[in-house]
């Protein structure tokens, strides 16, 4: 069985590993040990913590296969995305020019470097090996998350997000940054994302323009990109998409890849996942009628979801007898499922 589960310090050579693997694509699981190790305790401390406002938590996951504990992959969820320093992005905004003298009146696209996500609860870190990518696994990170979340509703805002990786070819051009990040930072697309995630934000705003940026004045060839989302996040995309995650208004600063937000309680996902008991197949059950289901299991703090082949009868959901082993579970569990 695959299991989405709560990182663990013996977790720090794998997640270096994916870390690796991943490459710029992942901003937020740089290569460093000692950022994954902090990441990883800090995690650990923020599961640990009795919670009941959303705070400085960061909740890190790993994908594992139990038979052989190998971890394919990883996810967060960190509480408030502008909890220790602000949050930037870039703004889509409209600017009104008009002169009643010309009889002309014009509204302008800019973008306005801002903090305005600051108060959002931000998924994050989302990383799965090449070999699942065409799998269901990809569902189990981006919902299962979405599940925790859910569950424990005091630990996070109102209003979530997820920052998308934009445009960028393999040799870290990224279209965006050289037109407009690079003339005022002169670094490469890779080196600032990596500062990103290993510095705190002051540099940001230090470097970045305090006024907003015309977009009729920047080059071609960054406009065309902006919004867009890069093809290996496509998939990620699509999930949140079908959630109810929106991009509005808002694009990353360094790729101009999307942002998508959301309202909790406007999310399928919230709408429909049930608390449930697990009870046995009985040997009449058709196999042809049981169905894919998203399960989490909650107790206390902690927190893992895994997908299951099973059938839903009232709150009572049947699952073999090997499932529920392989879950290990104890009186003390609370399940949640809901259908995929």
């Amino acid at each position: 069985m695959i299991i989405l589960r709560p990182a663990a310090l013996s977790d720090i050579s794998n997640l270096e590993r994916l870390a690796h693997e991943s490459g710029p694509m992942v901003s937020t699981l740089p290569e460093k040990r000692s950022h994954l190790l902090n990441k990883v305790e800090q995690s650990i401390v923020s599961f640990e913590q009795d919670v009941d406002c959303a705070g400085e938590e960061s909740y890190l996951f790993v994908l594992e296969e139990t038979l052989t504990g190998q971890v394919l992959g990883t996810g967060a969820v960190n509480a408030l995305a502008g909890n220790r320093e602000p949050f930037y992005s870039f703004r889509n905004d409209i600017k009104v020019h008009s002169s009643r003298q010309l009889n002309v009146h014009s509204r302008i696209h800019a973008l306005t470097l801002n903090h305005d996500l600051s108060d959002h609860s931000q998924l994050c870190s989302f990383y799965i090996v090449p070999a699942l990518a065409e799998t269901d696994y990809p569902t189990l990170i981006t919902l299962g998350r979405l599940l925790f979340m859910t569950i424990f509703p005091l630990r996070f805002a109102n209003e979530w997000m997820a920052v998308l990786p934009g445009i960028a070819d393999e040799s870290g051009r990224a279209p965006f940054w050289e037109h407009v990040g690079r003339k005022f930072f002169g670094i490469d697309y890779n080196q600032v994302e990596y500062y990103n995630s290993t510095r705190n934000s002051t540099f940001i705003s230090e470097m970045m323009p305090y006024h907003p940026l015309y977009v009729a004045l920047i080059d071609e060839e960054a406009q065309a990109v902006m919004g867009l989302v890069h093809q290996n996040a496509a998939l990620q995309c699509s999930l949140l998409s079908d959630q109810g995650f929106e991009a509005d208004k808002h694009v990353e600063i360094f790729d101009a890849g999307p942002i998508l937000t959301a309202q909790r309680n406007a999310l399928s996902l919230c709408q429909k996942v049930q608390q449930v008991k697990l009870t046995t197949i009985t040997d009449h059950v058709n196999a042809n009628s049981l169905q894919t289901f998203l399960i989490g299991l909650a107790e206390g703090n902690s927190f893992k979801a895994c997908l299951v082949q099973g059938g839903l009868q009232g709150n009572q959901l049947q699952l073999s007898e090997y499932n529920i082993d392989q879950l290990n579970l104890s009186s003390e569990h609370r399940v949640f499922c809901i259908k995929l």
